[in-house]
């Protein structure tokens, strides 16, 4: 309802009620009432709630403003906790926490952690903007490589975590070996011109049994990881 109906509405009623309270006590007491004290009664509450009304609407429509403005700034905050923003994905806390928020709702799923292959090169070689280009490249990929369902989170430095929701075993390692090959495959950035790969080692990890902690899949998958970099790096290791 707009403001001036609002207010039409609040002093239409007003008028109305003191015109029928006047009525009444004529009726009752047997007293005509002359015109002008119809007047009166008929301006007054006219222009009093008028007043008020214009005024407390225009209250309203300023705290629903504020309530608006409080609501946006604290989805932005809630974003803002819950981004990398370098990457724009979930940050880790974020991303542990969706975990845990789908496992506790009795789903299960494939634990994918993503290790970046000799990072510490292409900062000390390159300069620390040059590894940022390529952390935002390598985000980018990940996000085309996996479903619409399928998580995805910074977990620190060049580490990322992808959770593939209700996935099997062979699903999940098909998946894995999409996202190793579209990053070895595409340049992650570039120096003097040149187009510059990376590569990255994969962990992967499920569930045993449904009472099984997340760190405890965490742990695995990140062990995997580091196992699969031993054995020569750019390549997949699961364990269940």
């Amino acid at each position: 309802m707009s403001r001036l109906r609002r207010v039409a509405v609040s002093v239409g009623l007003s008028v109305g009620v003191t015109l029928i309270a006047l009525k009444i006590v004529s009726v009752l007491s047997g007293i005509p009432v002359p015109a002008i004290y119809w007047l009166v009664a008929t301006l007054c509450p006219l222009l009093l709630s008028a007043l008020i009304s214009g005024h407390l609407v225009r209250k309203e429509e300023t705290l629903r403003e504020i309530y608006a403005e409080l609501q946006l700034a604290h989805a932005q905050l809630k974003q803002a906790s819950e981004i990398d923003p370098m990457t724009g994905l979930l940050n880790r806390g974020a991303f542990l926490a969706s975990v845990a928020r789908i496992r506790a709702a009795g789903k299960t799923g494939w634990l994918m952690l993503i290790d970046v292959d000799h990072f510490k090169h292409i900062n000390d070689a390159h300069g620390h903007e040059t590894g940022d280009h390529a952390l935002r490249t390598i985000a980018a990929l990940l996000r085309e490589s996996v479903r619409n369902d399928d998580l995805i989170g910074r977990l620190g430095g060049e580490e990322f975590g992808i959770y593939m929701i209700e996935t099997a075993h062979a699903e999940a390692l098909l998946l894995s070996e999409r996202v190793r090959c579209h990053i070895a495959q595409s340049p992650a950035y570039s120096v003097d011109g040149r187009a510059c790969f990376v590569t990255v080692s994969i962990g992967l990890s499920t569930e045993r049994t449904p009472a099984e902690t997340l760190k405890d899949v965490l742990h695995r998958a990140d062990m995997a990881m580091y196992q699969a970099k031993e054995d020569g790096r750019n390549r997949i290791l699961a364990t269940i």
